[in-house]
């Protein structure tokens, strides 16, 4: 096989598409694509071990020819990333959880220059045509689904599944949301409402949307919490933190107490990686 295709099928099984969920098994197929030159594979082995001063200098052809990429491979820390972040609770019921540094900050940065490229107009759910364009949304997102992913996103999904405790094919595709000042997602929720039979048959084939999990990519903008009007609270990580909450209540069923809104940030700009569960 090509690097590209070698590299591909790393992305696959980060990914658990097409194949078997398995990070050691994506560091041979990245070790093995950058052994054969591709650049991509060979920065992103750097990242993953979190050598971002080679991740610089990877931008050279003779820096890359001096890499030991079996040594590199070596080097990624699979049980680190797996390894579950401790957490807080800042509501019980519905039950809402903050967790500290989830990812790191270069980290935070790779995944929004990934998305930022891809960035459209968000869409709402909508029960008779899918997703549409609407007026309590005016924010952009990027789906970072295998057209736009690489292993790094495999990585981080893979700790978002540890941290919620589901198997990686709980998670929906990932997205990279950006917000301008005085862009917002307005009062929603994000499970699907069974009433509307779109939406019920949705849930029949792939499941609820059970849990949210946001992870916050930067924090030099002013205002941008994510707010829960019904329980009076609000809540802004720094960057890397990551807010999780249970959109079902204790017997399975929607929890309506979970309306937020994605508040627009008044200063800078709001970078959010979100990432929707599913749940049987």
């Amino acid at each position: 096989m090509s690097a590209q295709e070698v590299y591909r099928s790393a992305i696959l099984t980060s990914m658990g598409i097409d194949a078997p969920h398995d990070l050691g098994a994506s560091l041979i197929h990245l070790e093995q694509a950058a052994e054969g030159g591709h650049r991509g594979a060979q920065t992103e082995l750097a990242a993953l071990v979190g050598n971002w001063r080679l991740v610089r200098e990877l931008s050279s052809t003779k820096a890359a020819r001096k890499v030991d990429w079996s040594r590199l491979r070596s080097a990624v820390d699979v049980n680190g990333w797996l390894r579950v972040p401790q957490g807080r609770i800042l509501s019980s019921a519905p039950c809402i959880a903050a967790v500290k540094g989830c990812l790191s900050a270069p980290m935070c940065d790779w995944l929004i220059r990934l998305g930022q490229p891809h960035l459209r107009r968000a869409d709402v759910y909508d029960d008779h045509d899918g997703l549409r364009p609407d007026t309590a949304r005016d924010n952009e997102s990027a789906v970072l689904d295998m057209e736009h992913a690489d292993t790094l996103v495999g990585f981080v999904r893979s700790r978002i599944a540890a941290l919620a405790g589901v198997p990686v094919s709980a998670l929906e595709p990932t997205q990279v949301l950006h917000y301008e000042v005085g862009q917002q997602f307005g009062v929603h929720v994000d499970f699907l409402d069974v009433r509307k039979p779109g939406q019920a048959r949705d849930v029949e084939q792939h499941g609820q949307r059970g849990m949210t999990v946001l992870v916050y990519l930067n924090e030099d903008y002013e205002g941008g919490e994510t707010a829960f009007p019904d329980l009076g609270m609000s809540f802004r990580g720094r960057k890397g933190d990551a807010l999780m909450f249970w959109n079902l209540n204790e017997s399975g069923e929607p929890d309506w107490r979970t309306r937020h809104i994605g508040t627009g940030p008044t200063r800078g700009v709001k970078w959010v990686l979100s990432q929707w569960i599913r749940s049987r």
